[in-house]
């Protein structure tokens, strides 16, 4: 058999974790997992259920909404169905194209009409770019503002501008950031004086960055315990597939089913593909990786090949490095 060169390796691997981008915005795409999301993460959302969320907050794709062979279960929200109501990519003259992972409008009932919000959701494997994160949130709020101009309002006519969301889902963040959510928005500082203006006129972006950790704990927050299930390495296909019907009546259809197998394949993939390398930069890789999704000290050691006391000494080096 012929051996591939590293650099055949890296290209692969590159493209499993392209693939694993991929995989991972459209599982973001069906109407059940944004449900959750949105009930969780946004005050506005959150006095509704999860399933009517799902049946009338996300109406914008209602005409291509479509029921799968096996979709036909009550008390159930739809696995089958998708967002596919924003253009993902946002053009400006003389500037880089700006890509956003997922974007949608949701509505809510008020006064007989509906409120609109515009939301972003992004996956985000490497929690520390060389920035910081929030930062590239408000700025993909701001582009999100900025672009109703000439669609939502026209002139001076400020006060439809329609609020957005940017949500930041970090499946690998370092050790001290595992199973945190933190939440950044406009305020008033009343420096002089008494306000006169109401919540509604500043209220008009937030970022939320949502970084996950072990999937066999319990968080307090159920979407938390939904993404750290859903981009689990550890947790078999079958088990998450279960989990989603289950625990988050979430109905499995076979595209929803796929997509579930092939993100753990991937995901596999790009583990067992570090541990194959043998190399101690790529061991390494592999164990800060493991241990960042909940693993602990043994099962590491056992993956990797390498004593536990080894695993042991890598991660506290690491815990020391980034204090």
């Amino acid at each position: 058999m012929i051996r591939q060169t590293n650099l055949a390796n890296t290209l692969d691997l590159a493209a499993d974790k392209t693939r694993y981008d991929a995989c991972a915005k459209k599982l973001l795409s069906y109407k059940g997992i944004i449900a959750w999301i949105l009930k969780c993460c946004t005050k506005e959302f959150a006095p509704y259920s999860v399933q009517y969320i799902c049946d009338n907050c996300l109406r914008e794709n209602a005409e291509i909404a479509a029921h799968a062979v096996h979709q036909d279960h009550k008390g159930m929200m739809n696995g089958d169905c998708r967002i596919e109501g924003l253009n993902t990519e946002e053009n400006a003259i003389s500037e880089n194209t700006v890509y956003y992972d997922v974007r949608f409008r949701a509505f809510l009932p008020e006064n007989d009409e509906f409120v609109k919000f515009i939301v972003n959701l992004e996956i985000q494997l490497n929690d520390t770019p060389g920035y910081p994160l929030v930062m590239r949130g408000f700025y993909y709020c701001a582009r999100m503002i900025s672009e109703q101009y000439g669609t939502v309002f026209f002139g001076e006519q400020y006060g439809k501008i329609q609020k957005v969301y940017s949500i930041w889902i970090c499946p690998d963040p370092a050790q001290r950031r595992r199973n945190s959510i933190f939440r950044y928005y406009i305020a008033e500082d009343e420096v002089a004086g008494k306000s006169y203006v109401s919540f509604q006129s500043y209220d008009l972006m937030e970022v939320l960055i949502l970084n996950l950790g072990d999937a066999k704990e319990e968080s307090q927050w159920k979407v938390m315990d939904l993404l750290n299930m859903l981009f689990s390495v550890t947790i078999a296909p079958e088990v998450k597939k279960k989990r989603l019907s289950d625990d988050f009546s979430i109905a499995m259809t076979v595209e929803l089913e796929q997509e579930v197998n092939d993100m753990c394949n991937l995901s596999q993939g790009i583990v067992e593909y570090g541990i194959e390398q043998g190399e101690l930069k790529k061991a390494k890789e592999v164990v800060f990786s493991l241990a960042g999704m909940g693993m602990t000290a043994e099962k590491i050691a056992e993956a990797v090949q390498v004593s536990v006391k080894l695993v042991q000494e890598w991660l506290i080096s690491e815990e020391k490095a980034v204090k």
